[in-house]
C-alpha cells in the first residue's frame, strides 16, 4: 500500500529539517493525540523554512526553523490554524471540528472566551494561549500593542529570555492583522509602521543577548508611535525619552511613571514623558 499523503510529507519533512539554512531549534507543547502526528508535523513543515518532530505520549514537539525566515511563533500559529491547540495559540474551533473524528484530542488548553479589548492598552497581560479570532478584537491593532508593552515591560526587568518571546509575539501580532479591518485612514500607517518595524523586529526574535536587545528595541518606537498616532486609542499611551541611552531613545508605555527599558534596574527612573497620545 502507497503511503498516505500526510505520511508522505511528513517523512519529507523530517528529512530536510537536518538542511535547513541558519537553524534554530525550540521545544514547544502541542496537543494532540497519536493519530494527529502526521498532520502536525505536515502543519509545522515548509521547505527550507521549518520542520518539526512531535511526539504524542510528551505532547512535545521539537521545531527547528530558519531564523533568518521565519519563527516559532509563525509555525505555531500555523500549526493552531490546521486544527492544533498550542502554547501559543488554540486552534479556531471550526479548524478543531473539521479534524477527522480520530483525530479529536482533548482540548485541555483551551479556556473560556475573553472579553475584547477596547482600545490598544486595556489588557498588558493577554494569554500566551490566544485564537487568531480572538486577536482580531474590535481594535484589530490591540494584540500588536499588546506584545509591544510585554516586551519593554521584559526589558524593564532584564528579562532576555520573556524578550525574546514577546518579540515573537509582536512579530506573530503583525502578520495576522486583517490590514481591510483597519479604517482607510490608518491602513497605510499600518504598512508603513510594518516596513519599518521589520528590520529592527526579526534580529529581536532570534537574539537572547539583553544588550542587543535593548539596542534593537529603541528602533521599534518610531514607527510604533507612528502607528498609535494614527490609531488613538482611548487610553492614554506616553511617548517616553532617555537622554542617556544611546545619544537619546524613546519607548512607549501606558504608565506615565518612568520605567527605563534600556537600563532596567540600574537607571529606572532616568527619563522623562515628551507625548502623550490618546484621542
Amino acid at each position: 500500500m502507497r503511503p498516505s499523503i500526510l505520511l508522505l510529507a511528513t517523512l519529507i519533512a523530517a528529512g530536510c529539517a537536518a538542511r535547513i539554512p541558519n537553524a534554530q531549534t525550540a521545544d514547544a507543547r502541542i496537543s494532540g493525540n497519536a493519530a494527529n502526528e502526521a498532520a502536525i508535523e505536515t502543519a509545522a513543515f515548509v521547505k527550507g523554512e521549518a520542520a518539526a518532530d512531535w511526539h504524542a505520549d510528551s505532547q512535545q514537539a521539537t521545531i527547528t526553523f530558519n531564523s533568518a525566515r521565519t519563527t516559532v511563533d509563525a509555525v505555531l500559529k500555523r500549526i493552531a490554524l490546521a486544527g492544533y491547540d498550542n502554547e501559543h495559540y488554540l486552534a479556531p474551533d471550526a479548524a478543531y471540528a473539521a479534524l477527522p473524528e480520530a483525530a479529536h484530542y482533548l482540548r485541555s488548553m483551551k479556556k473560556a472566551p475573553v472579553a475584547s479589548a477596547e482600545a490598544h492598552g486595556h489588557s498588558t497581560a493577554a494569554p500566551d494561549v490566544q485564537t487568531p479570532a480572538a486577536q482580531a478584537t474590535a481594535d484589530p491593532l490591540a494584540p500588536v500593542f499588546q506584545a509591544y508593552f510585554r516586551l519593554k515591560d521584559a526589558l524593564v526587568a532584564s528579562d532576555a529570555a520573556q524578550a525574546l518571546k514577546a518579540a515573537g509575539e509582536l512579530d506573530g501580532a503583525l502578520h495576522i492583522v486583517e490590514i481591510t479591518a483597519l479604517p482607510e485612514q490608518v491602513q497605510a500607517a499600518f504598512k508603513e509602521a510594518s516596513t519599518g518595524l521589520m528590520p529592527a523586529l526579526h534580529p529581536l526574535t532570534t537574539t537572547k543577548d539583553l544588550a542587543s536587545q535593548r539596542k534593537l528595541f529603541a528602533q521599534l518606537t518610531a514607527p510604533m508611535a507612528g502607528l498609535a498616532k494614527a490609531s488613538p486609542s482611548s487610553v492614554p499611551v506616553y511617548l517616553a525619552h532617555c537622554p542617556m541611552y544611546q545619544g537619546g531613545a524613546d519607548w512607549l508605555s501606558l504608565e506615565k511613571d518612568i520605567k527605563n527599558p534600556f537600563y532596567g534596574s540600574m537607571m529606572l527612573t532616568c527619563g522623562s514623558v515628551k507625548e502623550t497620545i490618546t484621542k
